[in-house]
């Protein structure tokens, strides 16, 4: 496609620039928009009234299709040939009813069609807020459009969702009218004004708890040695940030695994030991070379996932025998024994159980949640040094407002510990976040709430769905700054490094250049919190300073040498460091 525009929007217009919105044209079909229907067999729609009687619908994809394409909706429009610089404007109210992804919205992906075929399009991927909004979305022509060629479509064909949509509205505006005439909803969220308080305290509370002190004292030939200027910089965080790789890319030494290299140090995979690919001996190889490859590179691994309870995401083999508990539990044993002992040395903690909200095919297949917790209490005997983690999503994610879902998984994390004598370690919470942004000062309410359990804390797979590059990189920004400066929370993980087509994640854009997300991220990790300290020693020969945990280098020139040496700044010890050169 042409031109491709993905826009969020969460809040309202005002009043004020709502009457001001120049005078349009709807285009729509009155006597046809009741009749709306979908493509295909996988995806319904439902036709109702609300409270004031008017007319809504209910959107249903029951399966996701092989194609987004296979589940759409073509909007009926009153045709006329329109010139190039036409603006339009589509507007609805929408809210999400059920949803299948980590962000825990529904989405669509709204077509504004200009040519018989798809390479003039002008595309909106539009996520749906959990509350009923009005959406805006402008079109402006960069053609002539021919009566035939106008159309308007909107595709749904993503995992089962659902949505309500109502008072769809789509304009024409006089000529001379500008693009920016049009209403278009800003993103915002709250607390993200340069002052806000939650900030302060935050940073406040990261040069706390993220800093320590160190003192190093140099003698040269049993003295000491005083008035020389030394540079002590941060070489390594001793806080895990990290992305999501492929071994493929390890292996091969992608670009994408060259700029993790510039960027981070430590990480997780992301499909290689999952059962699927675990079962593949082609792939099972590729894993294990990656694995010693990145043991080479001295980077520590995260293993995901060795549970996974959907029959989605398990081998054929498993749902064959749904009707079988008892072979069901041996393969998912087997599969578990098989994958700690061919990686024992190799992995620093595990996924123990990933999304076991939604995915409870085990659990209903066997009768009860035993074969999950059997995953923890095999890695405990096995690799008793190998933290355990559980892995959720929808926690965070969609304005933080799933009480239920947050309770549950506060609850399934208690049933562990209560059923296996607490071999819960880690609590992974995955912060996909969709077009609700979740406040900053509510993502701490909700670490909070869970640092009650006393375990560590993972943000496990952060993504961004929002585009908009001034919103998307100051809200990387925020959500870094808030957990890190909570105490609980023990590693930060990006599901995604390079820009892959997703627009997920961006640490690097398509070009192996930093990307929106990057700016942010390299602000901070390689920015405000990499300290680089310029000092001289003492009379005694020490010099002392603040600094970020890890492992450090200080440098000074004698007798036209460059001399420099490491030490790790650690917390809970002295860090007090006597160097004879």
């Amino acid at each position: 496609m042409k031109h491709i525009t993905s826009l969020y929007f969460i809040c309202f217009i005002t009043l004020a620039f709502a009457q001001n919105k120049p005078k349009g044209k709807d285009l729509i079909n009155k006597n046809k928009i009741a009749f709306l229907n979908t493509k295909g067999n996988l995806s319904n729609i439902e036709k109702s009234k609300d409270a004031a009687g008017n007319l809504q619908f209910l959107i249903e994809t029951k399966e996701e299709p092989k194609f987004i394409y296979n589940c759409a909706t073509s909007i009926p429009i009153i045709k006329k040939g329109y010139k190039k610089g036409t603006v339009f404007l589509l507007s609805f109210k929408a809210k999400t009813e059920t949803a299948s992804l980590e962000t825990g919205e529904a989405k669509a992906l709204i077509i504004f069609k200009q040519t018989g075929d798809y390479k003039g399009n002008i595309d909106y991927t539009q996520s749906f807020s959990s509350e009923w909004q009005t959406y805006y979305l402008p079109f402006e022509a960069d053609r002539y459009i021919n009566k035939d060629n106008l159309g308007l479509v909107m595709q749904y064909g993503y995992r089962p969702q659902s949505f309500s949509i109502k008072d769809i509205k789509f304009e024409v505006f006089p000529e001379g009218t500008k693009l920016g005439d049009l209403p278009k909803t800003e993103i915002t969220y709250a607390g993200m004004e340069a002052d806000a308080q939650w900030r302060k305290d935050a940073i406040e509370r990261i040069e706390s708890i993220r800093q320590g002190k160190f003192t190093l004292q140099f003698y040269k030939d049993g003295q000491p040695l005083k008035s020389k200027s030394f540079n002590v910089k941060l070489k390594k965080h001793l806080f895990p940030f990290g992305a999501r790789m492929a071994a493929e890319d390890i292996v091969n030494n992608s670009d994408d695994y060259k700029n993790f290299k510039k960027a981070f140090n430590c990480l997780v995979l992301g499909n290689d030991l999952k059962i699927k690919h675990w079962q593949n001996k082609k792939k099972r190889a590729m894993t294990l070379k990656a694995l010693d490859v990145l043991e080479e590179d001295g980077y520590p691994v995260k293993g995901h996932v060795l549970i996974w309870p959907g029959f989605n995401y398990l081998t054929p083999e498993v749902r064959q025998n749904k009707d079988n508990p008892e072979k069901v539990t041996e393969i998912i044993k087997s599969h578990v024994n098989s994958i700690l002992d061919a990686t024992k040395g190799k992995l620093t903690h595990w996924d123990v159980v990933n999304e076991a909200y939604t995915n409870r095919d085990l659990q209903k297949t066997t009768g009860s949640e035993e074969i999950l917790y059997n995953g923890f209490r095999t890695l405990a005997k096995k690799q008793p040094k190998v933290r355990r983690f559980t892995n959720e999503y929808g926690i965070i994610s969609k304005g933080g407002i799933d009480t239920q879902k947050q309770q549950w998984y506060y609850d399934f994390i208690k049933r562990i510990d209560e059923n296996t004598g607490g071999l819960v370690q880690g609590i992974g919470i995955q912060s996909h976040i969709g077009s609700d942004l979740t406040p900053p000062e509510r993502v701490l309410e909700i670490l909070s709430f869970y640092a009650t359990l006393g375990k560590q804390i993972s943000i496990s797979e952060f993504t961004m769905d929002v585009q908009d590059p001034k919103v998307r990189e100051q809200y990387t920004r925020d959500f870094m700054i808030a957990a890190f400066s909570h105490p609980n929370v023990s590693e930060f993980l990006f599901w995604g490094n390079t820009e892959d087509g997703r627009k997920k994640s961006d640490i690097f854009n398509a070009d192996n250049e930093i990307g929106v997300m990057g700016k942010a991220y390299f602000s901070l990790v390689h920015g405000a919190w990499k300290t680089s300290l310029n000092e001289t020693t003492s009379e005694d020969g020490t010099v002392s300073g603040i600094g970020f945990f890890g492992e450090y280098e200080y440098s000074f020139v004698e007798n036209g040498q460059l001399v420099s040496g490491t030490f790790q700044l650690k917390p809970r010890q002295s860090n007090f460091y006597k160097i004879e050169l």
